[in-house]
């Protein structure tokens, strides 16, 4: 994650309801860590896959494996 401003850290801090557990407050941070790394990769032209294409995916992916238990 790039670097984060004390400012946006407060203001995170600050729409976090009154009883947020540590948990809390670092998934809010890792989500917006991968939200920032995927804005990145789509400024620099990288490809992604949409939803159809993750099912052909998923799809071949769970042939393979039905098809490497069939040989155990």
């Amino acid at each position: 994650m790039s670097k984060i401003t004390k400012k946006e850290l407060h203001d995170l801090i600050e729409r976090m309801p009154n009883n947020f557990t540590l948990e809390d407050l670092q998934y809010r941070l890792f989500v917006l860590q991968k939200l920032e790394r995927a804005e990145n990769q789509f400024k620099q032209g990288c490809k992604t896959t949409n939803l159809d294409e993750m099912r052909e995916l998923v799809k071949s992916w769970r042939s393979e494996k039905e098809q490497n238990m069939e040989t155990y």
